[in-house]
């Protein structure tokens, strides 16, 4: 049989194509969504636009959202919450127990004054002062991140040639991964 140039070719092509969507869906690809967080140890039934959700303790779960405005509605603590929240992003913490998280954003490239800039902003928690850009909130709703609390950072970044903007990623965390997370990393 004669080797055909043409379909080696094409062979080839879907080949690399395969490999290069593995590699994105395994390391790369990143899952936005919305996340209802119970940090205590009652078992939370949260209603959300007519929907009930029912989280473990100590557990999380993740919930389809639409953008726009949302009505939630729960009892936890023998207080009854029901309001409505505005969702403008495609990620988001929905946070019910109205426990303490902390986003903190890390720069990623080269730029200026880096250094600097992470030592220059700081956030006491317990006591303990935390370099970086880092926010507390214990609001119900949640959405000033671009990683998710049951997201890592990424282990490496691409960032597009040429490109000069600064790229700044956030992640929340609950107060005690953050401080496990600041001890791995910065001190």
């Amino acid at each position: 049989m004669k080797k055909n140039p043409s379909l080696i070719g094409l062979l080839s092509v879907c080949g690399l194509a395969v490999l290069v969507f593995l590699f994105y869906n395994v390391f790369l690809n990143k899952k936005d969504g919305y996340v209802i967080g119970n940090p205590s140890n009652k078992t939370i039934i949260i209603n959300i636009n007519n929907k009930n959700y029912t989280v473990a303790p100590q557990q999380q779960a993740r919930v389809e959202l639409p953008k726009g405005k949302t009505k939630i509605v729960y009892t936890f603590n023998n207080k009854t919450t029901d309001t409505v929240v505005e969702i403008t992003r495609g990620n988001g913490f929905i946070n019910p127990t109205r426990q303490e998280y902390i986003t903190f954003t890390r720069p990623y490239g080269i730029r200026k004054n880096k250094d600097s800039i992470f030592l220059s902003n700081h956030l006491s928690i317990d006591d303990k002062v935390y370099q970086g850009i880092l926010e507390k909130s214990s609001q119900l709703y949640i959405e000033n991140f671009y990683y998710n609390i049951d997201q890592d950072y990424p282990k490496m970044f691409i960032k597009s040639s040429g490109s000069e903007k600064a790229t700044d990623l956030s992640k929340i965390f609950n107060k005690e991964d953050f401080k496990q997370f600041y001890f791995e990393n910065y001190e």
